[in-house]
């Protein structure tokens, strides 16, 4: 294939790539079955005993009375709603992150029927995105250690291996 042409392929690719981010931004809260911050706090009474989905910041929590509270925040970052969750025996601190499906009470509570944890401290995000990194560098030093760039044709081409040409020859 002609270098033009794997340039315009390539570029054709990243535009719809784009495109396609866009769209999924644009029409995300859109097709979101669940009520969003911003939802939460023009309409709550909207909400009121419906089953809902709310993921917020962990603020406080009593494991004696098995009760969570969460901030639930707009796209602003600004704090749009704070609710106490009941029945859960989720184990997290205050910074965490969770996932509560339940109830929604007229008096900013809500009854869950299951609590999931997302992050169980303020720290564990910055853990996971370490990881991940250090997973991604790993790949891509596995990679090129087995491929090489080529410029002039914008391809990659295997490395030779001079033990398997030894077993070969």
């Amino acid at each position: 294939m002609r270098t033009g042409l794997r340039v315009a392929v390539c570029i054709l690719l990243l535009f719809g790539a784009f495109g396609l981010c866009i769209h999924y931004g644009a029409t995300y809260d859109t097709n979101w079955p669940h009520p969003t911050g911003e939802q939460l706090d023009t309409d709550y009474e909207e909400y009121v005993d419906e089953r809902i989905l709310l993921i917020g910041e962990v603020q406080s929590t009593d494991p004696v009375d098995e009760t969570l509270t969460i901030e639930i925040t707009d796209d602003a970052d600004e704090v749009a709603a704070e609710i106490e969750v009941h029945d859960t025996t989720a184990t997290v601190e205050p910074g965490g992150t969770v996932q509560a499906y339940g109830t929604l009470q007229a008096d900013e509570t809500m009854t869950a029927s299951e609590t999931v944890v997302v992050n169980h401290g303020p720290t564990e995000s910055q853990y996971k995105l370490a990881v991940s990194v250090v997973g991604i560098l790993f790949a891509i030093g596995y990679f090129l250690t087995q491929w090489q760039l080529n410029l002039q044709q914008l391809t990659f081409d295997q490395r030779s291996n001079t033990t398997e040409a030894d077993h070969n020859g």
